[in-house]
């Protein structure tokens, strides 16, 4: 295994040129695989048409940002994107909503720029229990679009896109498929194993996952092992921003990966800050909210700055 490289400050990452940050990361011994589920697109809408008063096309402003985004990640040199998008949630939501959202996976194949992505050699794969919800739903056509999407990037040499559809339950699945295994092979099947019978591919352990609003992590079955890093940008996902995910990459790789302190050899001084520090925040906790009175939407409560 090649040596790690050694990191630069935050404020030379921040100002390197985004080919020089994808070398960096594509030259860690890991490759980053990103969780990011693509959330809050209402809300974010909401204030994207307070700005753009003759916006229309709902699912084709975003379904463009996406895809600017997906860029933008894959530029900094992850090598996979997880993105859960619809689980039962969705068709709680009702018919018509149901068949709208989930239409605009047809329209991913005729949006320029994630046509551009898969000319640059980006694999989209489609991971979860879709394909009987869709055909359920009568959205034939989104299914189809999945097919198509597969087997039009299957060549791909470069980053993956895997989006997720309806893996908010996969345990049926992923039993069916370790029995299934056995009886092939005689024995249980190994971690490695099982989650290349349930993407269809060999994927590498999550490496940090970045959710909206209320920390929490969803829809990435078999891929966590507890060293995965948690995320919460306080806006929807549409406005993740460069800067953003250049500090989130930045505490991933440099921040938390900081030699382990040995608290017996901490100075008198540093001891005392230790102290200080914890009386300070003595009752605060992350990720606590309130519901705003105006909009109903949940807020959450910030620390004050230590």
């Amino acid at each position: 295994m090649s040596a790690r490289p050694d990191p630069p400050s935050l404020a030379e990452w921040l100002g390197w040129p985004t080919e020089r940050v994808s070398r960096w990361v594509s030259a860690q011994p890991e490759p980053v695989v990103m969780g990011w589920p693509y959330n809050g697109t209402r809300r974010w809408y909401v204030a994207y048409r307070s700005r753009n008063p003759h916006a229309k096309d709902y699912l084709g402003v975003l379904i463009r940002r996406q895809a600017q985004l997906h860029r933008l990640v894959f530029a900094h040199g992850v090598s996979v994107i997880l993105a859960p998008s619809f689980g039962a949630e969705t068709l709680k939501r009702g018919e018509a909503y149901t068949r709208y959202a989930l239409g605009g996976l047809a329209q991913l194949p005729d949006d320029e720029v994630y046509r551009a992505l898969i000319d640059s050699g980006v694999r989209i794969r489609f991971y979860g229990d879709y394909e009987e919800a869709l055909k359920t739903a009568g959205l034939r056509s989104a299914l189809e679009t999945c097919v198509t999407l597969t087997d039009a990037t299957a060549s791909g040499e470069g980053p993956l896109l895997l989006i997720g559809l309806f893996a908010d339950d996969p345990y049926p699945t992923i039993a069916r498929l370790s029995v299934e295994f056995a009886e092939r092979e005689g024995r249980p099947p190994g971690r490695a194993e099982l989650i290349e019978a349930y993407y269809g591919m060999q994927v590498p352990d999550l490496s940090l996952y970045v959710g909206f609003a209320q920390p929490e992590m969803f829809d990435v079955p078999l891929l966590t092992n507890g060293l995965e890093h948690l995320y919460a940008t306080l806006n929807p996902s549409p406005d993740l921003t460069e800067r953003q995910l250049r500090e989130i990459l930045y505490d991933h790789l440099v921040t938390r990966r900081a030699a382990p302190v040995d608290y017996d050899a901490l100075s008198p001084e540093a001891q005392l800050e230790l102290a200080e520090y914890a009386e300070r925040c003595k009752g605060d906790t992350l990720g606590i909210g309130r519901i705003d009175p105006l909009t109903g939407l949940w807020r959450p409560l910030l620390p004050k700055s230590r």
